[in-house]
């Protein structure tokens, strides 16, 4: 088969995948599915939700297996650090499921504690991502004065906007959590920038286009959830309805994000190509 493709076909099941997961999102949205009505619907609901990010991973290992037999290290390298990057935000993702019912771990203030617990694995998640974007834009000769400036700018609006929806009495602990990794997705979200102009902008296939946006969608995403789930409503939280619309654009950006190394693959065949003419 030809290697557009199975890069085609690795794109198709991404967006299966989060067509599924919106199908998911929306017949809990309109009362088809009614999460909240009994113990044993809200369990099954999260386990069918991260049945689907079982999916993305299992996707992710059939792209790492297949860049591997590519003639292009630096693909093969994005791929596992994305297959990495999605295995530990899965973690994530069940414990935000919280399946044993904690709340108010860290105070008295905000009922949905577990979602800053679920840092513990998105924040060395989404981590290796930026490392990784950071990584590619240096190989590809992008100043580090021009990121490590957007960087700052990028903390700057973070700590500020964080401070805008923080609720007075939070615990110290949650605060210095949410805080931290809000600057962290605005910095991921920055990297975007980095990622396109690191690579030419317009010379980049519409995957890396694909992967930033991606990106930028995890930030989103967090932002939703600081927002109106964890001091949303006065520390109550618009549950379940946020963690609905959440799931959309969140797993959005990670079939998106795992773009990236197709991307860069395509372009690696496009360079050998244009060589050989």
């Amino acid at each position: 088969m030809p290697t557009d493709q199975i890069l085609n076909r690795f794109s198709k099941v991404a967006v299966i995948l989060w067509l599924i997961a919106v199908i998911q999102s929306l017949l809990a949205i309109f009362g088809m599915f009614g999460v909240m009505h009994t113990n044993q619907a809200r369990i099954i609901f999260g386990a069918v939700e991260l049945m689907t990010m079982l999916l993305v991973i299992i996707n992710s290992i059939a792209i790492m297996r297949f860049i591997s037999q590519q003639q292009s290290s630096l693909a093969f390298l994005l791929s596992r650090l994305c297959l990495y990057s999605l295995i530990l935000c899965f973690f994530g993702d069940v414990v935000n499921r919280n399946f044993l019912q904690q709340f108010y771990e860290y105070d008295d203030v905000i009922k949905h504690s577990y979602l800053a617990a679920s840092v513990i694995f998105f924040f060395p998640g989404y981590l290796i991502i930026a490392a990784a974007i950071t990584y590619l834009a240096t190989l590809k000769g992008l100043s580090k004065d021009f990121m490590i400036t957007s960087a700052l700018i990028a903390t700057t609006i973070a700590l500020y906007t964080y401070n805008d929806m923080h609720i007075a009495g939070s615990s110290a602990l949650l605060t210095i959590i949410t805080a931290s990794y809000s600057v962290l997705v605005s910095v991921l979200a920055v990297s975007a920038i980095w990622l396109l102009k690191s690579l030419s902008w317009r010379q980049v296939p519409i995957r890396i286009w694909l992967a930033a946006l991606g990106l930028i969608l995890a930030m989103v995403a967090d932002a939703v959830i600081g927002q109106f789930w964890i001091f949303g409503n006065h520390g109550q939280g618009y549950f379940p309805m946020v963690s609905h619309i959440n799931w959309i654009i969140y797993l959005g950006s990670q079939v998106l994000i795992q773009q990236l190394p197709l991307g860069i693959l395509q372009l690696k065949i496009a360079q050998q190509s244009a060589e050989t003419t």
